[in-house]
């Protein structure tokens, strides 16, 4: 053995990996903290750092693809989403990531899609619902906000989401009783929600009787 090889032999992994892993571990744990405070703009800044160091980061490509979507930046969310379901990382949240990013799109049809087969891995998925009918009343499919809304509210009877959803048509379709029953409901879940009790005092005072209203979403 040469004296290079002697001198050299304890070396059992690249120290410059090992300088990138520990960078990255900084900025990403950064990252995470600014998260926890909803200091979106900050942390996306850490999150980025940490790919620079490791780009196959799965955790900070998904960092940063949720703060993006706070932060209004959806086309550069679903390509983060993109590459962490390319990198190999967890399949629903990659999913569900490039879902919401497309529905902020207004690709409705794809994020639809995506949810879709989410729902189909994991019937209970209260995320994929509650976007389903949001998705729902943007593509004026009172059908589709009826049935997630009931399926969500079968898995948690407190979502605000399913109560929104139900309430709204029983609204749209006269559905007076049904109206002040989801209404309250909502307020009960919310007692600080404005919106909640208006549209309770609405459908206590103003509704129209039964057949009256239009029968679907406006």
């Amino acid at each position: 053995m040469s004296d290079a090889d002697e001198k050299w032999q304890w070396v059992d992994e690249d120290p410059i990996e090992r300088l990138l892993q520990a960078r990255a571990a900084g900025h990403f744990d950064r990252a995470v903290r600014l998260q926890r405070t909803e200091e979106w703009q900050a942390a996306a800044g850490s999150f980025r750092l940490a790919l620079e160091e490791r780009p196959g980061h799965a955790g900070a490509l998904a960092g940063l693809g949720s703060c993006l979507l706070h932060l209004d930046a959806a086309e550069e969310a679903l390509h983060c989403f993109e590459r962490l379901l390319e990198a190999g990382g967890d399949r629903q949240p990659a999913l569900l990531g490039m879902a919401v990013a497309l529905q902020k799109l207004a690709r409705h049809e794809e994020a639809g899609r995506i949810y879709r087969e989410l729902l189909r891995v994991n019937p209970d998925s209260a995320d994929a619902l509650a976007n389903l009918i949001a998705l729902s009343v943007a593509c004026q499919d009172a059908e589709s906000v009826s049935e997630y809304s009931t399926r969500l509210l079968r898995i948690e009877p407190r979502s605000k989401a399913a109560l929104q959803g139900l309430a709204m048509l029983a609204m749209r379709n006269g559905d007076r009783a049904g109206a002040v029953e989801y209404c309250t409901r909502l307020v009960e879940v919310d007692p600080d929600s404005f919106e909640g009790w208006s549209n309770l005092r609405y459908a206590q005072q103003k509704m129209r009787p039964p057949g009256q209203a239009a029968r679907s979403i406006a």
